[in-house]
This record gives structure tokens, C-alpha cells and sequence, in this order.
């Protein structure tokens, strides 16, 4: 049935700042942009028929497998949708893999990011979830907690 992960959407309050931010400070690649997308097929699908919903919408394009996802700036109709939440469920982060963290790290440091924290060795038994790998934490502008993963084996999820 399902045979793979398609994309992951961000909702986001700027494009523009947002694709700097994911495009000129993390390096990643903008795929395509559309401005004022969609139309009241949208609506139909996100359950608001009749209701002409407008997007900024930004594909980033991560690796080299071609893998996306998404920053949707909505247009219209206005306060829809959003993620925010008190409720602590939902996407809570997306998770980025890199070959050398603290390289990564400092590189971003140099272009204006704040970490939540130093590089953590995520410290548990032999083979369970990411033994011996190395984590951080930051935010995007919007506050979206995005993460810096390198594994203690390339490309090898635990």
C-alpha cells in the first residue's frame, strides 16, 4: 500500500524569510516556488469546499535521493491552516543528517544560528535507538525545532 514518504509540509508565517533561512543559512536547495497557488480544488481537498485557497508554496530539496518537503505560507483563507499547539503532539521536529556535526555546527554558528544546546552523544546500550550517535537542536524563524543528526553509521537509521 504505502511504498515510501512523499514530502513534509512546514507551515510557515514568511516564504521568503523561510527560503533564505532553509536555502542560504542551511544550504539546502529550492526545487520551485509558486506564489498565490491553488484555487478551490484546494479548498475541496482540505476540506473547505467551495473556499479558494491561495498558497506561497516552496519545494527544498534535501540530499541525493531527492527527498522535499514543503514551506506553505498561506494566503487565504486567512488564520488556515496551522500547527501551532499547546498540546505537544504533532510534527515535533525534522531531523537533518550530516557528516560532520560539529563542522555543521560551526558553520551554521557562523551564519547566525543558535543551538539549543552543545552536540550530545546520545549515550544508551549497544543497539538500541541511535546508539553512539551525535545530536543537536535549533529553530527555523518560525520556531520549528529542526535537528542535526550524525549517525554513528552513514545513512543507517536505528
Amino acid at each position: 500500500m504505502i511504498t515510501d514518504l512523499h514530502h513534509t509540509t512546514l507551515f510557515v508565517s514568511d516564504i521568503d524569510r523561510s527560503i533564505d533561512f532553509y536555502r542560504d543559512v542551511l544550504g539546502l536547495e529550492l526545487v520551485s516556488r509558486s506564489d498565490a497557488w491553488g484555487g478551490t480544488y484546494l479548498g475541496k481537498v482540505c476540506g473547505m469546499p467551495d473556499t479558494d485557497m491561495r498558497l506561497n508554496i516552496a519545494l527544498i530539496g534535501v540530499g541525493p535521493k531527492g527527498k522535499i518537503f514543503e514551506l506553505i505560507e498561506v494566503l487565504q483563507p486567512l488564520g488556515e491552516p496551522t500547527d501551532v499547539s499547546s498540546r505537544g503532539r504533532g510534527i515535533a521536529r525534522i531531523g537533518f543528517e550530516v557528516d560532520d556535526i560539529d563542522s555543521a555546527v560551526a558553520k551554521l554558528k557562523e551564519r547566525g544560528v543558535t543551538f539549543l544546546s552543545d552536540v550530545i552523544t546520545v549515550a544508551v546500550e549497544e543497539g538500541q535507538h541511535y546508539s553512539d550517535g551525535k545530536a543537536v537542536k535549533f529553530l527555523d524563524p518560525d520556531g520549528i525545532v529542526l535537528e542535526l543528526q550524525q549517525p554513528p553509521v552513514p545513512g543507517r537509521v536505528t
